[in-house]
């Protein structure tokens, strides 16, 4: 991972700070603090609680995505999807998705390919599910949503839809799909030629989930149970500020957030998070004082717990940062060969 030359790193860092300027600008410093010595840190203890059952839940969604193929201890998907998220937390580019994929793969060796693949399914079903809970707010709204996250939104469902659909054509027409490919890179080198066609088998063979209706509903209701629980959290999180809102309220800062971290950021999203609080709660004139403080301890409750497990998870495994480091670029240069193609 050449984290310092990648242009993604420098541009992901610049946004940030810009995010960062904007959410803090024309803020009182003394008031801000006076907002975080009220705060009732008891709603934090169901709020880290409901964090750590999400990361569960998705864990969970992860293993049933890849049972087409493998079946996996739930113990083995659990370490794996703490160290990814960790990762994401700590590394730019969403680096996490990459490192989970290498992880599962050691650990259980499905597949770099057929674990990413599953990867992408598991981001879309996300995508798709937050998309329903934007529906949900369009139709309770009370207040009118600017232009620009409007255009946020759009962009995601479109980017969303997308891939949904190019997943499917690549399940469904999968030969033709290949034909193409290979008419695509003919000219190409016997060698590079046979390793693309590998990797693109190997990554269709993850998508296996999106066979049949009954596969795709199991995906769906467990997305649910995934991002439920993090409208509930930040509900409560609000409650702790004495922010009462309407539980639909809750469920948009959760769009917005969920959205908003799709734009190149600093590792674990700062400045991001606390621009996006900051300019969702104030449409429920929420003062800028209490949605910046809000934002902080809500960006806490998320990048702490979930950071801290995947760390131990990491060294319980026996991983080490140059390892993963090493085995990461060479994934991200060349897509090694797929033993299990």
């Amino acid at each position: 991972m050449r984290i310092l030359s990648d242009w993604k790193f420098w541009l992901g860092l610049v946004l940030s700070g810009i995010f960062l300027f904007f959410a803090f600008k024309k803020v009182d410093i003394a008031a801000l603090t006076q907002v975080l010595n009220t705060v009732q840190y008891v709603y934090l203890i169901p709020a880290i609680i409901l964090t750590v059952f999400s990361l569960w839940v998705r864990a969970l969604r992860w293993r049933f995505l890849l049972r087409p193929i493998k079946s996996i201890s739930m113990g083995s998907m659990l370490s794996t999807t703490s160290i990814g998220f960790m990762a994401n937390n700590i590394f730019p580019a969403r680096l996490g998705e990459i490192i989970r994929a290498y992880v599962i793969d050691h650990k259980e060796q499905v597949g770099k390919s057929a674990s990413f693949a599953t990867i992408v399914v598991e981001r879309v079903f996300d995508g798709m599910t937050v998309l329903f809970f934007l529906f949900i707010v369009l139709l309770l709204r009370r207040f009118e949503i600017p232009v620009w996250i409007r255009s946020i939104m759009f962009a995601a469902l479109f980017v969303y839809l997308f891939a949904l659909v190019v997943l499917i054509i690549l399940k469904v027409r999968t030969e033709k799909t290949l034909n193409v490919i290979q008419w695509l890179i003919s000219a190409l080198p016997e060698r590079f030629k046979n390793r693309i066609q590998s990797i693109f088998r190997s990554f269709v063979r993850g998508l296996d989930i999106l066979h049949d209706t009954k596969n795709i509903g199991i995906s769906v209701f467990l997305s649910l149970l995934v991002w439920l629980p993090h409208a509930l959290l930040i509900h409560l999180e609000l409650m702790a500020f004495d922010i009462h809102l309407s539980f639909y309220a809750s469920m948009f800062i959760m769009v917005i957030i969920c959205f908003g971290v799709m734009i190149p950021s600093a590792p674990g999203y700062v400045g991001t998070i606390q621009f996006l609080c900051v300019a969702g709660l104030a449409l429920f004139q929420v003062p800028k004082e209490d949605a910046l403080s809000f934002s902080l301890l809500y960006h806490a409750s998320q990048y702490i717990p979930v950071t801290a497990i995947g760390l131990v998870y990491f060294f319980m495994e026996g991983f080490t940062f140059s390892q993963i480091r090493k085995n990461t670029r060479t994934y991200e240069e060349s897509k090694s060969d797929d033993e299990s193609t």
